[in-house]
């Protein structure tokens, strides 16, 4: 089974894509998509060897050599053009900006985004290029992560309080988005004990006010 972290991702893709997953390491999520019938092909991408060798096995264990196909390519550059959806997770934002800034994004339907770090920035770029956030998820799975679905498709550029905390995570507010709010607050709290910053004080009183309440 895969871990919560890659079922949100899962649950994200449209059926019957073709999908290609950027650092795929093991190509755990393109054999789930393929033996779960969201996917009839996937591609998994890799740029180190070692990966995409374990990438080879695990899906020679599945049987799917004829669905899964490992791929060894720097991002999308050796992407077929019969690809429909794109997975980036796992990385660091600098890394999903190089790999964003080197492919052309209007080729793809959408791309589904994981960043490890600076989640804010992803939506800041985003943002500054125009393009539509369709869809997010929060998912705790030892750490809270933030799962972006957007499109190349034309949207004005989002507020400072959406590139913060997520467009559709501000309206939806599900319970994990809650939970995510109330932990980053005590964290933030924790800290402000001893910083006593007045950019804490600001984020944690914005954090109350989207949760409805002022402490």
């Amino acid at each position: 089974m895969i871990s919560p972290r890659l079922l949100q991702i899962a649950m994200l893709v449209e059926k019957n894509k073709v999908v290609f997953d950027v650092g795929s390491d093991h190509a755990l999520l393109p054999c789930f998509l393929v033996e779960n019938n969201i996917s009839p092909k996937v591609y998994a991408g890799e740029i180190a060897l070692g990966p995409l060798n374990k990438a080879k096995e695990n899906i020679e264990k599945h049987h799917l050599e004829d669905k899964v196909i490992p791929v060894f390519s720097d991002g999308l550059a050796k992407a077929e053009d019969d690809v429909d959806i794109v997975i980036i997770a796992g990385m660091g934002y600098h890394t999903i900006k190089h790999i964003l800034d080197s492919c052309d994004v209007y080729k793809y339907q959408y791309f589904l985004i994981q960043s490890n770090s600076d989640v804010e920035l992803v939506r800041q770029y985003i943002s500054d290029h125009m393009y539509t956030i369709e869809d997010e998820r929060v998912v705790y799975d030892g750490f809270y992560y933030q799962i972006i679905r957007f499109s190349a498709d034309l949207h004005e550029p989002y507020t400072e309080l959406e590139i913060k905390y997520g467009p559709i995570n501000l309206k939806r507010r599900d319970e994990v988005f809650i939970s995510y709010l109330l932990d980053y607050k005590k964290r933030l709290e924790n800290i402000n004990v001893k910083a006593n910053k007045a950019e804490y004080s600001q984020i944690i009183r914005e954090i109350e006010e989207i949760l409805g309440y002022n402490n």
